[in-house]
């Protein structure tokens, strides 16, 4: 193999891995901020449980809304493919927390993903501008 066609080879690679590693980063931060909401889902739980008061609940889109709550007992958890059960607020959180684990699980995966390319970049780097020099040299 020429060197010319094994430097090409090397740049294919290595901006391959470019991608794939912002592609991997792009689904970190998607997990993450699904864990967040996950942790804000549960201490809204919490708080719905401890208060007899009225406090603010989230519509979405940063629009919220004073209310009640008049059920305590009941709460609608969505199960996948838009599929939503009637559970106590127990399975309620149990749903929530099994789901966050299993985030986190991913978010461990995906982390270490990230290390794997991120350390495959840095070893093709210096080899590819090596090979860039001497060819630099030799032209």
């Amino acid at each position: 193999m020429t060197d010319q066609k094994e430097l090409q080879e090397k740049i294919l690679t290595y901006r391959i891995l470019q991608a794939r590693l912002e592609s991997v980063i792009k689904q970190r931060d998607l997990i993450l901020n699904k864990i967040f909401e996950l942790e804000n889902t549960l201490a809204g739980l919490e708080e719905v449980e401890k208060t007899e008061e009225e406090t603010l609940f989230p519509l979405g889109s940063d629009a919220y809304v004073f209310c009640k709550p008049t059920n305590k007992e009941k709460l609608i958890v969505e199960i996948g493919a838009n599929i939503a059960l009637e559970k106590t607020f127990e399975e309620g959180k149990g749903t929530l927390n099994k789901r966050k684990a299993e985030l986190e699980k991913a978010l461990t995966e995906t982390q270490s993903e990230i290390s794997q390319l991120s350390s495959a970049i840095q070893d093709l780097t210096p080899e590819i501008q090596d090979m860039i020099e001497k060819s630099q040299q030799a032209g």
